[in-house]
């Protein structure tokens, strides 16, 4: 099986894909402790809103990132491109595997490689991410993707009660 084939990415369905174990992501601090999603408590009603906002949105893309195995898609984690900027044909990416068992195996690099697909379709020629500088594992999936550290914005977040740095890395596609 081809890399590109061992995941696939695709819209939130509301019945579906919004599930406890969703839910189970959404609330665990070590899988959302380099977010901003840390701060709130997250209901299945909570994310369903969230879904169905960006399922509505024009220049916010929500993926579940779906790991094929075994004739199944599992829902491992997702990836947003957006918002986007048609003016300038610029957009933000931002990704997480929920899983924690899958981390290091390379699927949001995959994930990234396919939504890189999806924006040059979108007509997007600027991707734009920033990450914890604590936050190796997703700076490293960035770089493996091609795109550049761009700048750091010091002292940005808190981060276990100490202040620290957000790295901007870019990808002109």
């Amino acid at each position: 099986m081809k890399k590109s084939e061992i995941i696939t990415l695709r819209k939130l369905n509301l019945k579906k894909d919004i599930s406890k174990i969703y839910q189970n992501w959404m609330n665990d601090s070590e899988v959302q402790q380099y977010t901003e999603q840390k701060y709130k408590k997250h209901s299945l009603a909570d994310i369903r809103n969230f879904v169905r906002e960006k399922n509505k949105s024009k220049n916010d893309f929500l993926y579940g990132i779906f790991l094929k195995k075994n004739n199944f898609n599992i829902h491992i984690g997702n990836i947003k491109l957006g918002p986007v900027n048609f003016i300038h044909k610029s957009a933000h990416v931002s990704f997480i595997i929920g899983e924690k068992i899958l981390w290091g195996k390379g699927y949001a690099t995959l994930a990234i490689k396919e939504i890189i697909k999806i924006a040059k379709k979108k007509d997007i020629k600027k991707l734009i991410a920033g990450t914890y500088e604590k936050n190796i594992g997703s700076q490293k999936t960035l770089l493996n993707n091609g795109f550049k550290i761009e700048g750091i914005q010091k002292s940005e977040v808190i981060y276990k009660g100490k202040r620290i740095s957000v790295i901007l890395l870019g990808k002109t596609l």
